[in-house]
């Protein structure tokens, strides 16, 4: 597999955190004022009150949007944003077409939000909100999950943990994990991990011959991970190479609690034309569970 590519030093001028007020957006707060902070950016606070059929519209039909006004103010009334540069808007309407459409007018640099994390039936009745930003965003969005235990103080990031199928659409990631461990002077992992076990031995890796033994396999899988780093990476630490064969969600999460990462990083696929709220990518299910913020790189990236 041969890789191109180009590390470009992160610029977060301007940080998006999307609220609706609940305890899982509180939680994300933390983190896009840490990295307000550290970058210098300017904060935007979006509240997206989401639009309803009309014959489930309230008494007061403006009364949602007042409500996430006051809720607005108070939030920008508090010591949460001690010096940090912020604006706040409330909008109505479909949440992930509102903010991508925002994204664009405001030349969004970064969105941050917080997911209930819903999954089985739950997601099948409500869906998940989160899923639908990350996988139509035109930048990169950093979900912090109902599990996360990390704090980022100031935005300092110790330890990157990148993960890949090696498929081109999750590859998006990896120019803004280089650039985040540069930034930070972090320590960075990649990861690969294969299913178990394999469909077929080709399959795991473009190329890859058709015959391996396991050991062969996870030695091929990490020369190809190996291979995907820039000879002009400028990392604090030598990176560490992971391969592992298992379930991909449960060894993501797992490597990135025992390895205390502070940050996994993730290329996502485009969304499939017919996908069902039961049909949960792997991005997002590693949301639902990790132990530390998620940062996807979407199709749609435009940097």
């Amino acid at each position: 597999m041969s890789t191109s590519v180009v590390t470009a030093r992160i610029v977060l001028d301007k940080i998006l955190l999307a609220t609706d007020f609940s305890t899982f957006s509180d939680a994300a707060l933390p983190f896009a004022a840490g990295l307000a902070r550290r970058y210098g950016s300017t904060l935007f606070l979006v509240s997206v009150v989401p639009s309803v059929p009309y014959d489930l519209l309230p008494a007061d039909p403006l009364q949602p949007a007042q409500v996430a006004g006051q809720q607005m103010e108070a939030l920008c009334a508090s010591d949460k944003l001690k010096g940090i540069k912020h604006r706040e808007f409330v909008e109505q309407g479909d949440i992930a077409g509102v903010l991508k459409e925002f994204v664009q007018q405001q030349k969004i640099d970064l969105i941050v939000l917080g997911t209930h994390a819903r999954q089985g039936i739950e997601k099948l009745l409500m869906g998940s909100v989160a899923e639908d930003v990350f996988r139509h965003a035109t930048c990169p969005v950093l979900t912090i999950g109902p599990h996360v235990t990390h704090k980022i103080t100031e935005g300092t990031l110790r330890h990157i943990l990148y993960a890949t199928d090696f498929g081109e659409e999750t590859m998006h990631g990896l120019p803004y994990a280089l650039s985040i461990a540069e930034e930070h002077h972090a320590k960075m992992t990649l990861l690969h991990v294969s299913p178990e076990p394999p469909p077929a031995m080709g399959d795991l890796a473009p190329g890859a011959p058709p015959s391996l033994s396991r050991a062969e396999l996870m030695a091929y899988n990490e020369r190809e991970l190996r291979d995907m780093m820039p000879h002009d990476a400028n990392l604090a630490t030598h990176p560490e190479f992971v391969v592992e064969l298992g379930d991909p969600v449960k060894i993501i999460v797992e490597t990135a609690r025992k390895m205390d990462a502070d940050i996994v990083v993730m290329g996502v696929k485009r969304p499939m034309p017919l996908a069902t709220h039961l049909t949960t990518g792997i991005a997002y299910r590693v949301v639902c569970e990790a132990p530390c913020p998620v940062l996807t790189v979407g199709h749609d990236f435009l940097g």
